[in-house]
């Protein structure tokens, strides 16, 4: 029998949108305490193994790699919308057949610029982590709010006490260094709101509830 062919269609070239505000939650252990107070109103995007913790109720999840050991769980466990990267997409194509819906990227071939001349018009660069792909993926779709949980940026531990052994990242991730340019443009030349739950490496504001009520 010939193995079916699977069409996954490019997310720029989809029906695929997205609510004026998001909430971008990743893995990292900062994120404890935190996911009860993901606003109701806002869709949640869970990127990577973020999308395995059962305090998180996701929307989407948003992925770029599809080897690692908790991955079968994590796709065995989730029936909502997908975004991957085309290559972890290809690695994985026969688990995307019939009842998930997936939808695919491909990165553009320059990684963001540490001096913040990238445009990221129809377009998503790597270079700021699957977090910045989120945030790139946001704004394309007309997010004017974004809010973030578990971006830490900092160590390799997850929130649930296990810790990534694929790379040691450091104290303050790298990733930092292309990913804040981006912020400061999309808050300040963008007007997007962009505030952090938890605790983070990242130049954005704490989220205060209270600027919502005033608005």
């Amino acid at each position: 029998m010939e193995t079916p062919i699977i069409n996954l269609p490019n997310v720029f070239e989809s029906d695929f949108n997205l609510p004026p505000k998001v909430c971008i939650v990743a893995p990292g252990p900062n994120g404890k305490g935190h996911y009860a107070q993901i606003p109701a109103d806002f869709c949640v995007i869970a990127v990577a193994k973020a999308i395995l913790n059962p305090e998180v109720r996701a929307d989407i999840w948003m992925m770029t790699h599809s080897h690692q050991d908790w991955y079968a769980e994590a796709d065995a466990g989730f029936e909502g919308v997908r975004i991957y990267s085309y290559d972890a997409a290809m690695r994985v194509l026969s688990s995307l057949s019939g009842r998930r819906i997936a939808i695919t990227f491909k990165p553009h071939p320059d990684l963001l610029d540490p001096n913040g001349g990238s445009s990221i018009e129809g377009v998503i660069r790597y270079g700021g982590t699957i977090v910045g792909n989120a945030i790139q993926l946001a704004y394309n779709f007309g997010v004017t709010e974004i809010l973030l949980c578990g971006a830490d940026m900092s160590g390799d531990g997850y929130w649930d006490g296990t810790v990534n052994r694929e790379r040691v990242h450091g104290n303050v991730w790298i990733a930092v260094s292309y990913l804040n340019p981006l912020l400061s443009w999309l808050m300040n030349q963008k007007h997007i709101r962009i505030s952090t739950l938890s605790q983070t490496r990242l130049d954005v504001p704490a989220y205060r509830p209270s600027d919502r009520k005033a608005r």
